[in-house]
Parts: structure tokens; C-alpha cells; sequence
């Protein structure tokens, strides 16, 4: 089996912090190391991962970038393979990093990503979105995948010759995948290991964040000659051509 360390990110989590730690002490599997990302927290996140053994790197004043805080963070680990998870996944159960590390071995993958369910307290909107994209079916990706890194494991050799592009701040997991992808590589959705994600994957209803992400998605999107011979069809409303653009 294959070495792993983990990586994770943060602002301002010490509400999730003890039940995330709780649940990576419980794994069947140990990782040798985790760096622990921190951006500016104030809420003594940073203070906490200290005291539970965590290598801690100050993301330091520059505005955030969410690839630069995996890559510096990625940088500092040493296994053959990097858990990415965000700071408020509650790991499932005891098997759910040792079912990704299985996996990305067995598959031969370049990254292999759980499956992520709402907590009771997550809002419906949350709910309908994580049970609705991660199913309960394994799906191999080759040519145009889908990768969610808040709960995800990646191999380090080949993140090293593919790093997370600074060039856009947010969907950096799919432009990842997008990469890898294209030149031969795989990436796997295992729906066996899950954590819990009480925010879901569009944190709900904000349009900010969904502004970001849809700038993002057009450039992903760019090749895409069925969204883009679209316009003339669809696009009538202005705000949605607007938003689109294309």
C-alpha cells in the first residue's frame, strides 16, 4: 500500500476541526505527515493544528488563491500520494482514506475522489446537490472528468509535473483532472469512501461564489462546441448570455 500524507486548508474552522482530527485518528491507515494550510484564521485554527502534531504553513498576506494553498501545502509532504480534505469533511467511517489509497493503486489512477453526503444540518438546497452529483456508482474518468478535491487523494510525482494552475481561482480540482486527463492519465470517483459536507459543493444560494465559479467554467468550457454553438438557440434572456458569455 502505498504512503499518504495529508494536506489541508483552512480559514477559521475550529467549530470542525476536532471532529475532523477525530476522524482521521480512527483510520485503519496513517498518514506520515499532515500539512496544515492556513489562511489568516483568527478563530485559534491555526493554534489547534499546532497542538495536534501538524506541520502549519502561513499562507502569508497575498490575496488567497485555493491552488496555490494546495500547492504549497503539496510541496511540503513526502508520501507517494497527497490527501487533499477540506477542514470541515468529517471522515465517514475507519476505511474512508484506506479505500482511496486502495483505489488509486488498483486503478492506476493519477487521483481518486470519495463520495461526499450532508450532515442533517445541511440546507436543502446543499443536500440536493451533493446526493444528486455523488452517486453510489464507481465511474472512471479518461477524457472529460469530474474531480472534487475536498476529499480526495492525488500522486505526488504527477502532481509535480502538473501542479494546480494559479491561473484561476476556483474549479482548480477539475482543471486539474482536465490536465492530467489529456495526456493519458485517469481519475477515479470512488463511492465507497465518503465524508460528510455539510456545505455542500455551491454553498447554497451564494452568488459570488457562483459568479467565480461560472468565470471559471467558461474557460474550462471553451472547446465545448455544443455550449458554444448554443447562443443563437438558447441564449434570449440577457442576463443569462450576460453570465454565459460565450
Amino acid at each position: 500500500m502505498k504512503s499518504f500524507d495529508i494536506v489541508i486548508r483552512c480559514k477559521n474552522e475550529i467549530e470542525w476541526l476536532p471532529h475532523v482530527f477525530e476522524s482521521i485518528a480512527k483510520q485503519t491507515i496513517r498518514p506520515q505527515k499532515i500539512v496544515f494550510v492556513d489562511d489568516s484564521s483568527i478563530d485559534g485554527s491555526m493554534e489547534y493544528a499546532n497542538q495536534n502534531g501538524c506541520q502549519v504553513v502561513d499562507y502569508g498576506p497575498q490575496p488567497f488563491n485555493y491552488s496555490h494553498a494546495l500547492n504549497i501545502g503539496i510541496e511540503e509532504s513526502i508520501s507517494d500520494t497527497v490527501l487533499l480534505l477540506s477542514a470541515h469533511c468529517v471522515l465517514y467511517d475507519k476505511y474512508a482514506i484506506e479505500k482511496l489509497v486502495d483505489s488509486i493503486d488498483l486503478f492506476s489512477a493519477a487521483g481518486v475522489f470519495g463520495r461526499q453526503i450532508p450532515t442533517s444540518k445541511s440546507s436543502n438546497i446543499d443536500t440536493r446537490d451533493l446526493l444528486t452529483v455523488f452517486g453510489r456508482e464507481r465511474i472512471i474518468y479518461e477524457k472529460y472528468p469530474f474531480f472534487h478535491n475536498a476529499f480526495s487523494l492525488i500522486d505526488r510525482n504527477i502532481w509535480k509535473d502538473i501542479p494546480f494552475s494559479t491561473s484561476t481561482n476556483g474549479i482548480e480540482d477539475r482543471y486539474w483532472a482536465n490536465s492530467v486527463c489529456s495526456i493519458g492519465h485517469r481519475i477515479l470517483y470512488e463511492p465507497s469512501a465518503i465524508v460528510y459536507h455539510e456545505h455542500g459543493l455551491n454553498q447554497s444560494l451564494e452568488e459570488k461564489r457562483a459568479k467565480r465559479i461560472c468565470d471559471s467554467l467558461k474557460k474550462l468550457h471553451q472547446d465545448d462546441e455544443p455550449i458554444n454553438n448554443s447562443k443563437s438557440f438558447i441564449l434570449k434572456n440577457d442576463k443569462l448570455a450576460n453570465l454565459l458569455n460565450y
